[in-house]
């Protein structure tokens, strides 16, 4: 008796099928991968940010005096461009111009896929005390993601003692509704 020998190997619909499964399986994984990189990305700008507010009003409690932080115009004066190189130094004499022409600290701000605009009154600056509370008048920041529908919307607030916080639209509507009724849109 001869015994017949299989051929090893997979059938054409058995390879179809499992290269259908494999690329929905990689395709639901880049999703996943994508959408973690996002809050990474957003995770570290937040952070960026925030350790930027806290220096400024380290400088301005361990200095005692007081600080500005702002994007500089070519004539090295505070401007309302958000999108810029933001700067933190000394200012004295509160003309929003670096003392000496000497800044502290340059922020890159993050680029695609964020904008950032801010909530100054047009003042486009933030200024801290010789205590490392605000002065003048306070602010904040909005951090919006280049599309609202897949990214995060972040309000970036200073309080009247120099305090950074941080709210986000949890909900993924591009609003945020702050506890005293306004609303913040990109």
């Amino acid at each position: 008796m001869h015994a017949t020998r299989r051929l090893a190997g997979y059938t054409l619909p058995e390879l179809i099928i499992t290269i259908a499964i494999l690329g929905i399986l990689s395709s639901l994984a880049v999703q996943g991968w994508n959408t973690a990189l996002e809050k990474s990305r957003h995770r570290t700008v937040l952070e960026s940010y925030h350790s930027l507010f806290a220096f400024a009003r380290w400088a301005a409690a361990s200095k005692h005096t007081l600080i500005t932080l702002c994007p500089l115009s070519d004539q090295n004066r505070c401007m309302d461009d958000w999108q810029k190189p933001i700067s933190v130094f000394i200012d004295k004499n509160n003309d929003k111009k670096p003392d000496n022409d000497q800044v502290l600290k340059i922020f890159a701000p993050p680029g695609y896929p964020f904008r950032t605009r801010s909530r100054t009154a047009g003042r486009g600056y933030f200024q801290f005390n010789q205590k490392g509370f605000a002065y003048g008048a306070i602010g904040s920041l909005v951090l919006c993601p280049a599309d609202v529908r897949t990214g995060t919307m972040t309000y970036l607030a200073v309080n009247m003692v120099g305090r950074f916080r941080v709210q986000s639209d949890e909900d993924g509507d591009g609003l945020i509704e702050l506890h005293w009724g306004t609303e913040i849109r990109c």
